[in-house]
């Protein structure tokens, strides 16, 4: 963990200094705005938003709905990795073209669906960013497979390796590597499609406290708010950066 953070030590020392200006020049120079509020009125507003939005409660929700579904789809992925690997079988049919589908609608049109069809459910946020999390692996996996060099394919045959041997040990070891390096963007991006899913809907979530927040024009909220979102990804990311490094340290070009 100490590598990953020392590798991102730029990117802290680019956030510590914005960090500072922030402090310098709306706690000290600048009167009251509604530009940005003070850290010391942020402070306040990170206490009040525990008692007052149900903050706790509300970040268990998302947080739940971020890592259990996209866990899961990627748990999916690697139990049917030959069937899309290999593609023709129904497995395989069905797991495309929901990719493809998801390629021409956007994947917030897929959101507000569910809130049309199931506007009572909190449930469904979780088959939202499951559905988002899957095809984005299918898309990830379908475009690494065609990048895998012929020659390793034909070296494991002329061995006498069999299909499932060339889907488990060759083209999934050399797919996995890009796979995990994908993770840091898909982190992101689930992220912000369920922060705008859960202010559309309301409900429980980060995005409604937000969206509770814009509706009683409390700046300091709502900034005190982005500001442990961000760093929820933050933390978020180093861990997925960790892991890969972890336990997908190989590159084979």
């Amino acid at each position: 963990m100490t590598d990953i953070v020392h590798s991102d030590r730029k990117y802290i020392y680019f956030l510590s200094g914005l960090f500072l200006l922030w402090v310098i020049f709306f706690e000290f120079i600048l009167p009251p705005n509604k530009i940005l509020p003070s850290p010391s009125i942020v402070l306040v507003s990170i206490i009040s938003l525990f008692r007052d939005y149900q903050f706790l409660f509300n970040l268990l929700s998302s947080i739940s709905a971020i890592y259990l579904s996209s866990i899961s789809a990627g748990l999916f992925i690697w139990i049917f990795r030959r069937h899309l690997i290999n593609k023709n079988n129904l497995f395989g049919y069905l797991a495309f073209a929901l990719e493809w589908i998801s390629g021409i609608v956007p994947g917030i049109m897929v959101g507000l669906l569910l809130i049309i069809w199931f506007p009572g459910s909190e449930f469904i946020k979780y088959i939202f960013i499951f559905f988002s999390a899957f095809t984005y692996f299918i898309y990830k996996l379908k475009n690494e497979v065609k990048k895998v060099n012929g020659e390793f394919i034909d070296a494991a045959i002329s061995l006498g390796a069999g299909k499932k041997f060339i889907s488990d040990k060759v083209y999934w070891k050399v797919i996995e590597p890009a796979l995990a390096e994908s993770l840091l963007e898909l982190h992101f991006y689930l992220w912000s499609m369920l922060i705008v899913y859960e202010i559309i809907k309301g409900g429980y979530g980060l995005g409604t406290v937000l969206r509770t927040a814009i509706l009683y024009k409390d700046l300091a909220g709502f900034f005190a708010s982005v500001l442990i979102i961000c760093l929820i990804i933050f933390v978020g990311a180093l861990l997925i950066k960790y892991f890969k490094n972890k336990f997908i340290f190989w590159s084979i070009s």
